[in-house]
This record gives C-alpha cells, sequence and structure tokens, in this order.
C-alpha cells in the first residue's frame, strides 16, 4: 500500500510468482534453506538452485527463473559471496536490474556480515557483490540469524499482498490461499493463488515434520494481517492438510477478523463457515461416549478431551489408548459423532462445525476454563472450520499415527501430540510445537 492509503499502479511483475533466492552454497547454504522454509511456511513459493532450477550452465537457469516468472528475491550475503563470480556478476547485478525497473519486484537481502559482533555491517553487501558505494542503501537488509529471517519473510509478504490489492477487489474481495503439507514443496507446487502455505516434507507416513511445524509457528501469525492488508472480505482454502495443521491455519483466521472462510475440496465442493458456535434446533451430532475423572492427578489448569469422530467407519482404537494413557491427568472427556450414518453433507459444513465449536466450548468452561486436547477424526474443511470458531480456548492438537511401535505388544494406533494452539495468541496461534524431533523419522 502507498503512503496515502491508495494501492500501487498496476505492474508487469506476477505477485503470485515465486521468490529467487541468490546465494553462495559455501557457506550461505544453511541461512538460504532456513529461509526458503520459512518463505514457504509463509506461503511465498521459492525459486532454489538445489530445489527448483534444473541442471545446466547457472546463467542460462537464473534466466529460465525469470522467464518463468519471478515476485522478487533474497539476496543471501555472506563473506564467500565475494569469491562467486556467479552471483557477482550475473545473478546480483540481473536482480537489482529487475528491482529498478519494477517497483512491484521486491528485493530483500539477508546479512550475515557483522562489523563488530552484534553490529550488522549495512555497507557490506555494496562491497561483498562489487557494486558501488550506497547501491543496496534502499534495499532491505536484515540479519541471518531466526529473528532476522522471519522479519525479512514478514516484509516481503507486506509487499506482496500490497501488490495484491486491486486484484483482490476485482475478485470481490476473496483471499486465495492454497495448504499442502504433504507435498514436497518446490516451485512448480504454485497455483497462482495469493498465497500457497507449504511446510518441510516428513519422512514419516504419518506424522508432519517437527521442524516443518516450526517454521509453521514462527509465520502463520502473519497471516490474519496479511489478510486484513489485502481488504479481503472472504478467504478461500484449497488443498489438504494434517489436521492439526488444519485446525491451527482456521484458528489464525478467528471469526472475529475474517468475515467469511469457504474451503474449497478435492471435488471442488465448498464447505462454508458459520460466524459462531451454536447449537441448532436439530442437533448434527451426539455424544456417544463420555467420562469423568474427579481427582486427576495434575496441578494448574485442567484439561478435557474430545474425540470428535465423524467419518462413518467407526475407529475408536486409538482413542481408547488415549484414554488409558491418560486418564490419571484429563477431568472429563467426549467422544462426539455425527448424527447421521451417512457422508457429511458439505452443505453442513458450517452448522456442524458451529456445533462442535458450541459443545467443546461448554465442556472446556464446565471444567474451569480447561485446556482441551482435541483429537480429530474428521474431513480437512471441518477441521479448517472448527479452528477459527474457538477464540480464547487453549488446545493440545495430535495427529493420528498406526507405525509399528518398535517395543511392546500394543499394535492398535495412537494419537500423538503434535502443537499447543492458543487462537487468541498474541505471536500467532502456535504456542508450542510438541512433536519431538525425530518423530518424523521413517
Amino acid at each position: 500500500m502507498n503512503d496515502d492509503g491508495t494501492s500501487p499502479a498496476p505492474s508487469p511483475v506476477d505477485l503470485t510468482d515465486p521468490v529467487f533466492i541468490s546465494y553462495r552454497q559455501s557457506d550461505g547454504t544453511d541461512i538460504t534453506a532456513e529461509l526458503a522454509w520459512m518463505l514457504r511456511a509463509a506461503g511465498i513459493p521459492v525459486w532454489r538452485d538445489r530445489d527448483d532450477l534444473p541442471p545446466g550452465d547457472t546463467e542460462a537457469r537464473l534466466e529460465q527463473a525469470i522467464a518463468d516468472g519471478l515476485s522478487g528475491a533474497i539476496l543471501v550475503v555472506t563473506p564467500d559471496v565475494e569469491k562467486s563470480e556467479i552471483v557477482r556478476f550475473v545473478e546480483a547485478p540481473r536482480l537489482i536490474d529487475l528491482h529498478k525497473a519494477h517497483p512491484a519486484f521486491a528485493l530483500g537481502i539477508a546479512n550475515a556480515i557483522e562489523r563488530v559482533p552484534g553490529k550488522l555491517d549495512y555497507d557490506a553487501p555494496d562491497l561483498v557483490l562489487a557494486q558501488r558505494p550506497k547501491t543496496l542503501g534502499g534495499v532491505d537488509q536484515h540479519p541471518s540469524d531466526r529473528a532476522g529471517l522471519r522479519l525479512l519473510v514478514q516484509k516481503m509478504l507486506w509487499h506482496r499482498i500490497a501488490w495484491q490489492r486491486d486484484a483482490i477487489a476485482a475478485a470481490g474481495e476473496t483471499f486465495h490461499l492454497s495448504v499442502q503439507t504433504r507435498n514436497a514443496p518446490q516451485v512448480y507446487d504454485r497455483t497462482g493463488h495469493q498465497l500457497d502455505i507449504r511446510i518441510r516434507p516428513s519422512l514419516h507416513e504419518k506424522l508432519p515434520s517437527p521442524d516443518g511445524l516450526r517454521d509453521l509457528k514462527d509465520t502463520l501469525g502473519l497471516l490474519p494481517d496479511a489478510i486484513t492488508r489485502a481488504g479481503a472480505s472472504r478467504v478461500r482454502v484449497h488443498g489438504g492438510a494434517h489436521l492439526s495443521v488444519a485446525f491451527a491455519l482456521g484458528a489464525a483466521m478467528p471469526s472475529s477478523r475474517v468475515g467469511e472462510i469457504q474451503v474449497i475440496d478435492q471435488r471442488q465442493q465448498t464447505w462454508a463457515s458459520s460466524h459462531e458456535a451454536k447449537v441448532g434446533i436439530s442437533p448434527l451430532l451426539l455424544v456417544n461416549a463420555e467420562g469423568t475423572n474427579p481427582a486427576p492427578a495434575t496441578t494448574g489448569r485442567p484439561s478435557v478431551a474430545v474425540y470428535l469422530d465423524l467419518l462413518p467407519q467407526r475407529s475408536d482404537d486409538a482413542f481408547a489408548r488415549y484414554r488409558e494413557e491418560n486418564q490419571h491427568v484429563v477431568t472429563a472427556w467426549e467422544h462426539l459423532v455425527y448424527a447421521s450414518d451417512d457422508l457429511l453433507d458439505h452443505t453442513a459444513a458450517g452448522e456442524i462445525a458451529a456445533e462442535a465449536a458450541a459443545r467443546i466450548r461448554t465442556l472446556s468452561n464446565n471444567i474451569g476454563n480447561a485446556e482441551v486436547h482435541l483429537l480429530l477424526r474428521c474431513p480437512f474443511p471441518i477441521a479448517v472450520l472448527l479452528g477459527r470458531l474457538l477464540n480464547t480456548l487453549r488446545f493440545v492438537t495430535y495427529e493420528w499415527d498406526d507405525s509399528v511401535v518398535p517395543s511392546g505388544d500394543d499394535y492398535r494406533a495412537r494419537y500423538v501430540p503434535s502443537m499447543r494452539v492458543r487462537p487468541s495468541a498474541a505471536g500467532g496461534a502456535i504456542e508450542e510445537v510438541l512433536l519431538a524431533d525425530g518423530s518424523d523419522a521413517p
């Protein structure tokens, strides 16, 4: 957005295209990998040589990336860049020229060179990239640590969204985003939507990547502001994801901030949201089973568990195992099921999510604003729509896993803690990643 509040003028740069990362492999690979995954988790597709560029001459590969379409670039400035003719005399000049020619073409710098310990050397990019002094003085540059990279991602995101306001307005103030947690992210996975949220692929057949969830934790808090800055009154969500991620995505877009959410499933059916948690005149859900433990062996905030089981074929073993392993810490639990034996009616999705949210809120409130341990067995759209209706509550979300346990004789599937989610948290809906490092190992 311009300083006067107006949208920027149209540009030949397509702001749904990816961002190119230029770096020196010898000392910039780790920084670039972390930056690329954070950009993808924020919804920005990335061109990176190791992931996306085909074999061939480096200069030709950059030209191919430009021909395919770029919305911006980030120069990763490390000491060894001074030794790279490709970065200094091919990539950097070409990308700087694109930025100068097209204001919509975003350019950022991740600077790993310090003047003295703890003090960034803002003159270093011009020096190591063989540019005239002050050439890059007006370009956004940030430290290459995690906090600096997150701020750089934020700035790239705000730029990307500002230049899409007119397109969003022309589309009926509709903001499109896609999400995938199971694909191997690479540049050809992009959709042309405003954002394409992707996380690191997991080596586990069922569980998401803990590092990928941490990337999402650090960037998901940017999403509601991005939607607000876009001037959107409606969000359409496409794709699919692990259910804990789907729930967190919905929690990041609460009904108090986002007017309407529609989730488009793989059959192009629309699952639309409700605006409040409530039980209708004819309930759509039943309490299949419930229980209490009046004297749990815990201190502090109490916990309750909800198993939202909306698929037609019963599968209770994993929840039974959860209850057996956690009965000493949970004060109360409910197993909610769909009242019909048929498949869920997508046209009733808003009412189903609203009723589930109302029942979850009631259980939590009845047990002293308890933390809710949420175990989902439902379609992806319901998880998204449910998340947006549970502002102010605290959750532990779980993922279903039927991997063979290496020891013991209990071969039932289990629910594994994934994330701690709090929709109203100032820093973003995901408060903590609970999946242990190595849990995605084969």
